[in-house]
């Protein structure tokens, strides 16, 4: 019997660990999704409409205002680099570096 609860231990063990590990997996899409978003946005407002960094700013509040407002702050304080020569939005956070690059062929799209 007793090496019954222990298979019973392990088991609940394992699945809680996978439980926890897909549970910080879909927290890490959330971030991802966050930040093409941000990237995506800022590449278009800045280099395809040519507005204003304040304008963008204000408009992606705008749009994002439905999202999770502490992943909408994360964002906002990570901030981006905007690089004009390469026409670039770059985001670097933790393990993610996001380019968003903008050409006159194919607009705004991600590049490694």
């Amino acid at each position: 019997m007793h090496n019954y609860f222990k298979s019973f231990y392990y088991i609940i063990t394992v699945i809680t660990l996978i439980f926890f590990l897909k549970i910080n997996y879909a927290m890490a899409d959330d971030t991802l999704i966050g930040l093409n978003a941000t990237a995506k946005h800022y590449c278009t407002c800045i280099f395809v409409s040519k507005l204003e960094k304040n304008y963008c700013d204000s408009s992606y509040g705008l749009i994002m205002a439905s999202t999770d407002a502490d992943l909408l702050n994360q964002i906002k304080m990570i901030g981006y680099e905007a690089d004009f020569e390469k026409k670039e939005i770059i985001i670097d956070y933790e393990n993610y570096k996001i380019k968003s690059t903008f050409s006159e062929q194919t607009g705004c799209y991600f590049k490694k």
